[in-house]
């Protein structure tokens, strides 16, 4: 599982425990270069980084899926041109900088080789943190004001950070073609990040005989904190149970034929669909 870029494992922690508790082997680990806390690197050392994890993981399971966060769902589009995992979930990808929240004037960051002044800038998260929930938003608010990190990610992004998530961004269009792992794509319809059009364009590029995307209508980027979170940690987990049974010669997981808790809980109280 990769978080978001300048972030933490606290972005995707409720969606890890789910995955665990439903049997799966979850690793979430800390990218040198990538994550909160260290000297940011290029982007080409972030897959470097997440190669060597998928790589150890390979040694020991069976099966190895990619789950990507914002920037990591970016990471991991890239990690799956290169190695094939047995599929691949995309929350929020970033493939462009193109939601109502980012700023008019963010193209001139692309500019600033030749303007070292500008980087210098660094991109201070404000409201709303990606976040529709207000009561999440409040509590997010203040983790940042205190420890500059919270489920939403870091309070600033560095130059540095943005530019290489930009090149990031701009190379994966180049890799698409070559991805054949089946991919779930879950994106927030009102995305103020990365707008959903970004992904349905990149949909027919991929060589994936199975590809799909769920919209959100609820929701901002940052869906595994969100209104929705409940609807992502299920949606997710059930294409993963779906894929990982597909290769299997004895399937790993009993799939309910519902999959949606809340269609359950319905049926359960008696009610008849009609």
């Amino acid at each position: 599982m990769l978080h978001g870029l300048g972030a933490n494992s606290l972005e995707i922690a409720g969606l890890a425990r789910h995955l665990h508790q439903n049997g799966f082997t979850v690793h979430a680990p800390h990218l040198a270069g990538y994550a909160f806390g260290c000297a940011t690197s290029e982007w080409p050392d972030w897959l470097a980084e997440a190669q060597k994890h998928y790589w150890a993981l390979k040694a020991e399971c069976e099966t190895v899926s990619v789950v990507g966060l914002s920037m990591g769902a970016t990471l991991a589009l890239m990690l799956a041109a290169k190695e094939q995992p047995t599929c691949i979930v995309l929350l929020s990808a970033c493939l462009a900088y193109n939601g109502w929240a980012i700023p008019f004037y963010s193209f001139l960051l692309r500019l600033a080789p030749y303007f070292p002044f500008l980087q210098r800038y660094r991109f201070a998260e404000a409201e709303p943190y990606g976040i529709k929930n207000e009561e999440m938003r409040a509590r997010v608010r203040k983790a940042l004001s205190q420890d500059h990190i919270a489920e939403s990610g870091a309070d600033a992004l560095s130059y540095k950070q943005i530019s290489q998530g930009l090149k990031l961004s701009d190379e994966i269009w180049k890799h698409l073609a070559r991805i054949r792992s089946p991919a779930l794509f879950v994106h927030a319809a009102d995305d103020e990040t990365a707008h959903p059009k970004s992904i349905e364009q990149a949909l027919p590029i991929m060589a994936s005989k199975i590809k799909r995307l769920h919209l959100l209508g609820d929701s901002y980027h940052m869906v595994t904190v969100d209104n929705e979170r409940d609807t992502v940690h299920h949606e997710t987990c059930f294409f993963l149970k779906q894929q990982v049974n597909a290769i299997l010669e004895t399937p790993a997981f009993d799939i309910p034929p519902i999959a949606l808790p809340e269609l359950r809980r319905f049926l359960r109280q008696g009610a008849v669909l009609v």
